[in-house]
């Protein structure tokens, strides 16, 4: 009986789908935390601290976003490079 031979793996298409998807999955998470941090930022009314610390939050889930972003548009780049 002949061996099976099976195709060999797009690797950089199976890292640019797993990038997408986790990206798709950290949007809810940065959508969850910039609700709740302005939420929090409307409610500190005259308490200064709530205030900076939902600020704050707002600032770092924005950041995050930013390189999440960065990250899902290099990474087939990258891939790219070390597959061949």
């Amino acid at each position: 009986m002949p061996p099976i031979l099976l195709p060999l793996a797009d690797v950089n298409g199976a890292f640019t789908g797993l990038a997408t998807m986790l990206a798709g999955y950290l949007a809810a998470v940065l959508a969850f935390v910039l609700v709740i941090a302005g939420y929090q930022y409307m409610f500190a009314l005259d308490d200064h601290t709530k205030a900076t610390q939902s600020k704050r939050a707002m600032g770092v889930a924005l950041v995050g976003a930013i390189v999440v972003a960065l990250a899902v548009g290099v990474a087939p780049t990258i891939i790219g490079k070390i597959g061949h």
